[in-house]
């Protein structure tokens, strides 16, 4: 693609930039008292990017907005499928010209990725995905083909989900069903593989390995031994390699973490759970001020750390349709989605007995713009605050200037903590 002087300097800025930010924030890590050898594989993933992974799997990759659709059904038909995020505000500020002013920060920094990934001409089309597969989980991500248009970017082949509103209905479950059947015929026309049961079974085994790694750092967590910041290190660089190399390095952080008596975390900190937004590298402004104010997460139910798997799925009936069917009802209700208008579990999940005894409050973390969230931590405030548990709201961008105002804010939750 050729591009004019101005339009090439203005993308080497944003390259370098961009960079820059993954630097300072691995630099950063790097230098934590509780930094091991094992973190480097994920580091050096997320370091290298989404826009690497095609390269590294060496096999077609399926970009997806989001991890509601099934997994395993990608694998199985050849693919790789690769969460697409972004925490960069210097593609961020590439986009934002071309978008509205209030606008998910996250949506803005992946399309600014996918910018500067097209106009380096890294293929002949400059798009090195097979494809999209987008679902209607909010109305940014439902209209992320027009956001694509608009920033004058190329598309790949895409397909639309359209993600039930109602959760607990037959209804819903067979209307699901009915679009992931759909989804499995895209994948074949853009892989050209007819999806099996064989394969399916072991896509299934593959990635049940991956849960199993993932519950088991949980638990470390809970323990303290491994700091939120490290597990969002882990679980954002999830996807980016084969699952199963990944599981493999997961497995080795585990021995070494769990032969390591001493705690990475300061469990004199008064625990918290944080849900709401998603978090992503390179932007770990909210968990670094967290740990900064005295407070330490040992729970969560960010879509971009513990909740990154649904689960393992249990299969009543071994044909190519029961497995297909058993996997869609895994995700479906798996999904904690605060998009669903009747599922009270994320509440309930929040508030259960088991959980009151072991956290003291929770930070609800909001990105500007990110409507389902805005709207779910005034339903979450009310209710969890009838629990006994203290509440925070943090609403956030990508941009550090907050930072302060942030951190006596969490300074000030904390005291009330005691």
């Amino acid at each position: 693609m050729a591009l004019d002087d101005r339009t090439e300097r203005l993308r080497l800025r944003t390259v370098n930039a961009k960079e820059l930010e993954n630097q300072k924030e691995a630099e950063l890590l790097r230098n934590r008292p509780d930094y091991l050898p094992e973190y480097e594989y994920f580091l050096s993933l997320l370091g290298e990017g989404p826009m690497a992974v095609p390269l590294r799997v060496a096999r077609p990759v399926m970009a997806v907005m989001c991890l509601s659709s099934p997994l395993e059904l990608y694998d199985a038909h050849g693919l790789q499928p690769l969460r697409l995020t972004g925490g960069h505000v210097s593609t961020e500020r590439l986009a934002s010209s071309y978008l509205p002013p209030v606008m998910c920060p996250m949506l803005r920094s992946t399309l600014g990725s996918i910018s500067v990934s097209q106009l380096g001409g890294s293929s002949d089309s400059g798009e090195q995905f097979a494809g999209y597969v987008v679902p209607s989980t909010c109305d940014w991500v439902t209209r992320f083909g027009d956001l694509m248009s608009l920033v004058g970017l190329k598309a790949a082949p895409t397909h639309n989900i359209n993600s039930p509103r109602i959760k607990n209905s037959l209804e819903s479950m067979e209307a699901w069903l009915a679009e992931v059947r759909s989804l499995s015929n895209f994948l074949s026309k853009v892989s050209g593989a007819a999806l099996t049961r064989k394969s399916l079974n072991t896509s299934i085994a593959l990635y049940r390995e991956a849960f199993l790694a993932i519950s088991d750092l949980i638990e470390l967590k809970r323990r303290g031994k491994i700091p939120e910041i490290w597990f969002l290190v882990v679980s954002g660089s999830f996807l980016m390699d084969l699952v199963a190399n990944w599981t493999v390095k997961v497995r080795k952080l585990l021995d070494k973490l769990s032969s390591n008596f001493s705690n990475s975390a300061d469990l004199s900190f008064p625990p918290i759970f944080l849900a709401g937004s998603p978090i992503v590298f390179p932007n770990f402004k909210i968990p670094r001020l967290i740990e900064e104010a005295g407070l330490r997460v040992v729970m969560d139910d960010l879509c971009s750390s513990e909740r990154v798997l649904p689960g393992p799925t249990h299969l009543a009936e071994d044909t190519k349709d029961g497995v297909t069917k058993a996997l869609a009802q895994r995700y479906h209700l798996g999904c904690l989605c605060p998009t669903f208008a009747d599922d009270d579990r994320r509440i309930n999940g929040i508030v259960s007995p088991e959980r009151l005894k072991i956290i003291r409050g929770v930070v609800f973390h909001v990105l500007k713009g990110c409507h389902p969230f805005d709207l779910e931590s005034m339903v979450l405030e009310k209710k969890i605050k009838e629990s006994g548990l203290k509440f925070i709201r943090i609403e956030t961008d990508y941009t550090k200037e907050d930072g302060p105002t942030i951190l006596t804010r969490l300074e000030a939750f904390r005291a009330t903590l005691h």
